[in-house]
């Protein structure tokens, strides 16, 4: 069998040219959406359209670059976290503050994507970064026991759907802060003497 080989690294002008695409791609897909036109997207970065499908042939392939620098932002804060026994708490924190901030990002777990590899690939990424954060916060006995990583994106969705339509408010701030605190109150162990029901 012949021995695979390592992807020449880009040239200057190429590395240039999806550093811009991906910049615009954050940009467009916060402001609109992951339906924006990718149109709007090569404009932004000041390069064609045959630029933008050389670097990424389809938009699963440029969803799935930007969801990767997304989780890189959470990976940053869980090492960051003060106590790591709370990182879990500073994880959904970030999370919704994306959520809010960023149309692209809530639809990451909602939209329907042509490729169900990239949309599985996706979730993946973002239980394997939470599930040690959510099992050291069990262990702390700080959340839970029955919660699994799966009701954390869950738990995401659902605040950012009660902030997302005031995100550009003072009030919607509070409200961020209102309805994170009550889930925070939910996952106390104390204060969850009913049983979750079981996944499939």
């Amino acid at each position: 069998m012949p021995e695979l080989q390592a992807a020449p690294p880009l040239r200057a002008d190429a590395r240039r040219n999806r550093d811009a695409l991906l910049r615009a791609a954050r940009l467009v897909f916060a402001e609109q959406g992951l339906d924006a036109p990718l149109d709007a997207i090569a404009r932004e970065a000041g390069v064609g359209r045959a630029t933008l499908y050389r670097r990424f042939p389809t938009r699963d392939a440029l969803i799935s670059a930007i969801s990767e620098d997304d989780f890189e932002v959470l990976v940053q804060v869980v090492r960051d976290a003060e106590d790591p026994d709370r990182a879990y708490f500073d994880f959904i924190d970030c999370a919704l503050k994306m959520q809010v901030d960023n149309l692209g990002f809530i639809e990451l777990f909602t939209r329907k994507l042509a490729d169900p590899e990239v949309l599985q690939s996706i979730i993946g990424r973002f239980h394997t970064i939470v599930a040690p954060t959510l099992e050291r916060a069990q262990q702390a006995g700080l959340v839970r026991e029955d919660l699994r990583p799966e009701d954390t994106a869950s738990l995401v969705l659902m605040l950012g759907a009660a902030t997302a339509a005031m995100r550009d408010s003072h009030s919607g701030e509070i409200r961020r802060k209102r309805a994170i605190a009550l889930v925070f109150d939910g996952l106390d162990p104390a204060n969850a003497p009913r049983t979750l029901p079981a996944l499939d």
